[in-house]
């Protein structure tokens, strides 16, 4: 789905934390008609010490959006995710759209994004009750997984 994104989409800083495969299980797709229209991945990351889940990239097809299809990868995507051992999920992403979701700011946990990104981005879900709470004290530095 690289028009969603377009050609520099490599450059951004995110790609740094996504150098393995990602969670297979929670990578969801949306056909219609055989063509795909949408499509949602999630990789791991560190967060200070623990392993959490990093959203993205999530794309529809621009010329469908609106429809509900990014809604409706999100919802099914942090259901399932709900059901694994992840406390926490990190999204760098509009800051209109990920609060519907229960997305919380990052500003205020202290995360240390590895390269530029609009503080406002950042955007926490928590998986497990408590999750957020028992964050330590910042900075936090997210990073990709060992390799």
């Amino acid at each position: 789905m690289a028009e969603a994104f377009g050609p520099a989409r490599h450059e951004r800083s995110v790609w740094a934390l996504r150098p393995g495969p990602p969670v297979g299980p929670l990578c969801l797709v949306i056909r219609d008609a055989g063509t795909t229209v949408g499509s949602l991945r999630f990789w791991e990351v560190m967060l200070g010490a623990q392993v959490i889940l990093l959203l993205g990239p999530l794309a529809v097809r621009p010329e469908l959006r609106g429809r509900g299809y990014g809604r409706a990868l999100i919802s099914e995507a942090l259901r399932r995710a709900g059901e694994g051992d992840w406390p926490l999920v990190l999204v760098s992403g509009e800051v209109d759209y990920y609060p519907r979701f229960g997305f919380v700011p990052a500003a205020p946990y202290g995360i240390d994004w590895p390269g530029f990104v609009e503080p406002e981005r950042l955007q926490l879900y928590e998986l497990k009750a408590g999750a957020l709470a028992a964050l330590p004290a910042g900075p936090l530095a997210v990073r990709a997984l060992p390799g």
